[in-house]
């Protein structure tokens, strides 16, 4: 990805630019404490808090870089995260309804495995449940899951963003094996 200098917070997480240990504050939102090399962050237990740092356009100076001590200082009694559930989140409101660039909005998505659902989004176990039956068009999650499509959509998105859920592709059809080729092959295949 290009160093462009003003990107979203799931543009910056997926991209290659932040290193060690950063803070990003946001108005209208709680502090967000990042370690990047570790894959960790410190913040609110809950997701929705943090959308306006989501919403907003940031720019590398927006993440302040800070030492032990303030990490320390300001993750005190706190618990650590995977960076991966911040990633997802992103991934949930970066198409807002509309499906990520790059995919197919017709293509059958699978789930590899189960994600971690979140509380606040109760549908979503609703939404795995329709996707762990197997690969299916987003309007088939939505009709078997019983949710609007919109949100199978982002749904879909966060998985994509991390890993959990893929496009699915249909198996090449096994080919024959070669004929024997032998000494006794004539006799075989008689």
């Amino acid at each position: 990805m290009e160093a462009a200098s003003h990107r979203s917070l799931f543009e910056w997480l997926l991209a290659d630019g932040l290193r060690g240990r950063v803070r990003l504050q946001r108005e209208g939102s709680p502090a967000l404490w990042l370690d990047i090399d570790e894959r960790v962050y410190v913040g609110p237990a809950q997701l929705k808090p943090l959308d306006a740092c989501f919403a907003a356009q940031l720019e590398r100076e927006d993440f302040e870089a800070v030492d032990q001590a303030a990490w320390s200082a300001g993750t005190a009694g706190s618990e650590a995260r995977p960076l991966s559930r911040l990633t997802w989140y992103g991934g949930l409101l970066a198409g807002n309804g509309s499906l990520i660039a790059g995919f197919d909005p017709a293509a059958r998505y699978q789930l590899l495995k189960w994600p971690q659902t979140e509380r606040e989004f109760p549908r979503h176990f609703r939404i795995a449940t329709a996707m762990m039956k197997g690969p299916a068009t987003l309007a088939e999650i939505a009709e078997g899951s019983g949710t609007p499509l919109s949100e199978v959509v982002d749904f879909v998105n966060a998985n994509l963003a991390t890993g959990f859920a893929e496009p699915w592709v249909e198996p090449q059809p096994e080919t024959a094996p070669p004929p024997r080729q032998g000494l006794f092959s004539r006799f075989i295949r008689k």
